[in-house]
């Protein structure tokens, strides 16, 4: 470097050296974007089983950084909007608990209405009425509660869907069975895009086993100087596009799921990635649905959708005087 480069260099101040690393910063994930961008279009217009690309050799070298050990026992949660009368399943518990035959109880869930049946579990209905004449109604409510475990839908029917009406996903093919599993009871809710008045199914899933996923939602950088700059890397482009909402738009799933089987194929149980629709949620593809088992199932109704949106977001860049102007200019108060 010659006398006059190094004066150059000496009077760049601090705020234009952070100019710089921005720039680089914003380039980098420009390229990186555009990377995926490449993945897209090969899977899609040409090549789908077989890629040779930058974002599956990334996949490989960052595997042993992107390893998340889920114990077995762990509590794992999945959402169904509920379509079938839990009240019918609560009558017939009150009608088990009273004394009434099986074929009076079918009998009566077939051909009463539910004014009946209401009338039935409770006579004095359009009264003020005094739940003490009743107690055998309180006590199969409270048994209802303590002892049932699958208010909404059963074990089976909260799990995968048999492989025939597997559609594609996020992960899996189209007929390929996946598990999606959210770490939370609300995440789940969110990933069925319920309508207000909805009935959800919230089941809570145990593991058998303790499984091996590959986490994306580390935060892992390229060191371009130990002193100077870490620059993300395109593990975390992956990620972010991973957990992208796509709107059903299928040819967008061709991408994570070509990722999600060749992640299948390095060995490991499952992946792991940041919910779409609940920002602090995330969910969990297991490739195998018998590595864990349905142990209880609620019922939540969905009275509202909250919607929260962030401040219009300003970019200020430049000495500090110049950012003291743009703060008080008023457009921006």
């Amino acid at each position: 470097m010659d006398k006059e480069t190094i004066k150059d260099s000496e009077n760049i101040n601090s705020d234009e050296w952070k100019f710089l690393l921005l720039m680089m910063l914003m380039e980098d994930i420009k390229q990186k974007n555009s990377q995926w961008k490449s993945f897209e279009d090969e899977l899609i217009y040409k090549n789908r089983f077989s890629v040779k690309h930058a974002v599956i050799d990334e996949i490989h070298e960052c595997q042993a950084n992107a390893v998340t050990i889920c114990k077995k026992d762990t509590v794992l949660y999945r959402a169904r909007v509920f379509e079938k009368s839990n009240f019918n399943r609560l009558v017939k518990y009150y009608l088990q608990e009273s004394g009434y035959s099986k074929s009076d109880i079918e009998k009566i869930l077939n051909e009463w209405t539910d004014e009946q049946k209401i009338l039935s579990l409770m006579p004095e209905i359009y009264s003020d009425y005094d739940y003490n004449q009743t107690p055998e109604l309180v006590k199969a409510q409270k048994k209802w509660k303590r002892y049932v475990k699958y208010k909404g839908w059963n074990a089976e029917d909260s799990g995968a869907p048999p492989a025939d009406l597997i559609g594609n996903g996020r992960a899996n093919p189209d007929h390929i069975r996946y598990l999606y599993l959210s770490e939370d009871p609300v995440t789940p809710v969110y990933e069925v895009r319920p309508i207000i008045g909805d009935t959800v199914s919230v089941a809570k899933f145990k593991l058998l086993k303790d499984v091996r996923l590959y986490d994306l939602t580390f935060d892992i950088h390229d060191i371009e100087n130990d002193k100077v700059v870490e620059l993300p890397r395109l593990y975390n482009t992956i990620g972010a596009m991973f957990s992208r909402p796509y709107n059903g738009d299928a040819s967008k799933y061709l991408s994570t799921q070509y990722i999600a089987e060749e992640i299948k194929n390095m060995g490991f149980d499952g992946l792991r990635f940041r919910s779409s629709l609940n920002k602090n949620g995330y969910n969990i593809v297991l490739f195998n649905p018998d590595d864990c088992v349905a142990v209880s199932s609620d019922l939540v109704e969905v009275k509202g959708i909250d919607l929260k949106l962030d401040e219009p977001m300003i970019y200020k860049v430049g000495t500090p005087k110049l950012k003291e102007e743009m703060t008080n200019l008023d457009w921006m108060k």
